[in-house]
């Protein structure tokens, strides 16, 4: 099953393009509101050398994808130090008392 075509028409350095995509028009609108506020950032920056302008760009936003990736790739690290508080704490919780809480070894650096 296939999903339906969609047309949205998008304004980049100026000039209007139509995009075709199965996502949501207002979806797609965004992340070309997104780039096209990204080039005019770099052209504040950069000499009028449009191909330098749209390289320098495309490459800052492949960056934060790629920051944003890294940023995944932590977060089961983290994960698995939330499930070792979690077990101490439901230990803690299932002797009724935190006084008679005998922390194990891998726990007691938490």
């Amino acid at each position: 099953m296939s999903q339906e075509e969609r047309r949205v028409n998008v304004e980049l350095m100026g000039k209007t393009f139509t995009i075709k995509g199965d996502a949501d028009p207002e979806y797609m609108a965004n992340v070309a509101s997104y780039v096209n506020a990204k080039i005019l950032e770099m052209k504040k920056l950069t000499s009028n050398d449009q191909t330098k302008m749209l390289l320098l760009t495309a490459l800052n936003i492949a960056d934060e994808l790629f920051q944003a990736r890294r940023g995944i790739q932590v977060a089961p690290a983290e994960a698995q130090q939330i499930e070792k508080r979690t077990q101490a704490l439901l230990r803690m919780l299932e002797t009724g008392l935190v006084g008679q809480f005998t922390p194990t070894r891998d726990e007691s650096d938490l």
